[in-house]
């Protein structure tokens, strides 16, 4: 679907001035962010340079811990593929005692909860 300028100055009106504000300008095509700043001109509302680099702040913290947690998330993958590898390939290959094998998919699998967990 192909974005206007009529559509995005309409989009624009029906917003709230919070959920003007919030739009992140430097995620914005530059038309669009000419467009959001008239809209909040038109509103009457203004945005002090303190308020943009703490709201940008605040998405770059929250950018940093979505990067956090998807690093979590393939590391706990790995942890229980490593569990299951040990259950399904090793066990069927090499001889080792069922109380072994067990133990080792216990502790990757705990281990990739603790990740998941974030401990910091």
């Amino acid at each position: 679907m192909k974005v206007t300028e009529k559509t995005l100055v309409e989009r624009y009106a029906s917003m709230t001035d919070e959920e003007l504000l919030a739009l992140d300008e430097r995620k914005l095509t530059p038309e669009a962010a000419s467009l959001r700043r008239a809209e909040l001109s038109r509103k009457g509302v203004t945005e002090t340079s303190e308020q943009h680099e703490a709201r940008a702040r605040r998405e770059d913290g929250r950018q940093a811990d979505l990067r956090k947690n998807r690093t979590r998330q393939l590391v706990a993958v790995a942890l229980v593929a490593g569990a299951l590898l040990t259950e399904f390939a090793a066990a069927r290959f090499i001889d080792v005692p069922a109380a072994a094998s067990t133990a080792v998919v216990v502790v990757l699998c705990v281990a990739a909860l603790w990740v998941l967990r974030g401990r910091r």
